[in-house]
């Protein structure tokens, strides 16, 4: 390398950090380029600042109402046992039990239909065990046939007032019908979307399941905001009841198109059908919620993004664009899911390309090509502006849902996040290249299940995954990661400027603090369990 070019390479500065003659960093106020508002778009998009002031705005609204409880129940109130409960199931043994479990703490044992398709395990007979109705499927017709052959099988449209899709890994709180059922008083309301949770297991998964978990706990709480506005009585524009624990009036199953063929997945299928044919709104609420794993390992992880992506982009495909304001919304989503993905990717490419300079001592400046594409993409992106512009603004919102959710562990993993958008991204993009080629039978593969918990000696059944955990050992894993992951960002900081650090250590030093005081343990709920000796049922359960 020349020491012309080697200079050259040293002295540009690609951001609006200009170095002074002390060895600091000053911000130049007269130069802001446009990257920086694309980082500042890929953080925070159009749809999250939007749809979390119209939650707050209807936060505000609401509790100036009285509260469920201050009210009479109609006396045409849903009852918990005019509710069916529908498990489809594929190869489930190790997760089953804890489902059907946390659903019979809510409706009888002959409310519970499980369907164990194409298993070729002993799902069917595990849940025979606990005298609740099967139908085994063989072969296998994936989620929406099963569901589709149970609502016809069990006669379940004209033997229930409602209907509750409950995925084989997923427990629903002992409140989800207390709390559900009375949204469903008012006529014009057909579904009612779960709330999810995430069981925070860490001791249970290695550090990339962790980093997964918390990746997923921090989307679902973003998502579920911008859902809480979403599904406002006033816009009704909910894009999707998720099928881990969604409920649905009879009435209008069979005017759905539940298995359409060539789908992959149905609750994005069964949510349109409900906006494209006007069958009814749909509510939803963080009181009525269920706790569903995620997947710990990449492989699933991958899979289950590419699989839920492709589902969605075949939606779009079959149902097409209509006049209203639900697709209106739902096509600025998209717009930003797709411009977001390609800006991901890009960055990605381009900070690949830069980083050749610095790791290589510079000597690749040599190359005449790559030295007019390092040129082109200096003044646009550099290190800094992407710590700035994307990594801390990133963080931030990190430090905003670990204290909203009491979760410090949190700021330990949202240094990876980054990393996980990116797998997202590429599935995305991916499905979206393959909507146009692949016709999908609705089949799946289950990800790997944590082992089944086993009842305490002297109880009947098991505790939910809310009940399971053990701080002091979650905290002990949590302080092993950190002690890993902040010296390397700390590192990293001090490679790239001064300021940098001292900005990170700051920001780092406040979340912890702002964290540390709201986490607060909060009391163990005792459960009723369903059938009991004594006959006692709590309020609002079976």
């Amino acid at each position: 390398m020349s020491t012309r070019t080697g200079e050259k390479y040293l002295s540009d500065s690609g951001s609006p950090l200009s170095h002074g003659g002390s060895g600091s960093w000053e911000f130049n106020r007269n130069e802001v380029r446009p990257v920086e508002w694309v980082l500042l778009f890929l953080v925070f998009g159009i749809n999250v600042p939007v749809w979390t002031m119209i939650a707050i705005l209807r936060g505000i609204g609401e509790s100036r109402m009285p509260a469920p409880g201050e009210t009479a129940a109609p006396a045409n109130r849903m009852r918990p046992d005019e509710v069916a409960i529908v498990i489809p199931a594929h190869d489930e043994e190790g997760g089953i039990a804890k489902s059907i479990t946390s659903a019979l703490r809510i409706v009888p044992a002959a409310n519970v239909h499980v369907l164990a398709d194409g298993c070729r395990d002993r799902t069917a007979e595990i849940a025979a065990g606990f005298g609740v109705r099967v139908l085994d499927l063989s072969p296998g017709r994936g989620k929406a046939g099963a569901i589709e052959a149970a609502i016809g099988h069990f006669d379940i449209t004209h033997r229930f007032g409602a209907l509750l899709i409950v995925d084989a890994d997923t427990e629903v709180d002992p409140d989800y019908l207390t709390n559900g059922l009375p949204m469903l008083d008012d006529p014009r309301y057909a579904a009612v979307a779960g709330y999810v949770r995430t069981p925070w297991t860490p001791q249970a998964h290695t550090f990339i399941g962790r980093l997964l978990i918390s990746y997923r706990s921090r989307l679902w709480t973003i998502m579920q905001w911008m859902r809480y506005g979403q599904s406002w009585r006033y816009i009704n524009v909910t894009p999707i009841v998720p099928g881990f624990a969604g409920m649905y009036r009879t009435s209008v199953l069979p005017r759905m198109d539940i298995n359409p063929p060539g789908l992959i997945i149905e609750d994005f299928n069964m949510t349109f059908e409900l906006h494209h044919k006007r069958l009814g709104k749909i509510a939803f609420s963080p009181s009525v919620q269920a706790w569903t794993e995620d997947p710990d390992n990449l492989r699933d992880y991958y899979q289950q993004v590419r699989r839920w992506a492709l589902g969605l982009w075949q939606t779009l495909r079959r149902h097409g664009a209509w006049f209203g304001r639900f697709w209106f919304a739902t096509a600025v989503f998209m717009l930003e899911v797709v411009s977001s993905s390609l800006i991901i990717l890009g960055l990605v490419v381009v900070g690949a390309l830069m980083a050749l300079g610095p790791l290589t001592g510079g000597w690749v400046l040599d190359w005449p090509v790559y030295r007019e594409v390092h040129s082109a993409l200096e003044p646009w992106l550099s290190a800094y502006n992407v710590v700035f512009f994307l990594f801390l603004p990133d963080y931030l919102i990190t430090c905003v849902v670990a204290v909203l959710r009491r979760r410090p562990s949190l700021l330990v993993y949202g240094f990876g996040f980054l990393l996980v958008r990116f797998i997202d991204a590429a599935a995305t993009m991916w499905t979206l290249y393959r909507v146009w080629r692949a016709n999908s039978s609705g089949r799946w593969t289950s990800p790997r299940r944590l082992p089944p918990v086993l009842p305490p000696r002297g109880q009947a059944e098991a505790p939910l995954a809310s009940e399971m955990s053990s701080p002091a050992q979650a905290r002990w894993v949590v302080l092993r990661d950190a002690m890993v992951v902040l010296p390397v960002a700390a590192v990293v900081g001090l490679a790239l400027a001064d300021v940098l650090s001292a900005v990170l250590v700051a920001v780092l030093l406040v979340a912890a603090a702002v964290v540390t005081i709201s986490w607060r343990r909060r009391p163990r709920r005792e459960v009723a369990a369903v059938g009991s000796a004594t006959g006692d049922r709590p309020p609002g359960r079976v």
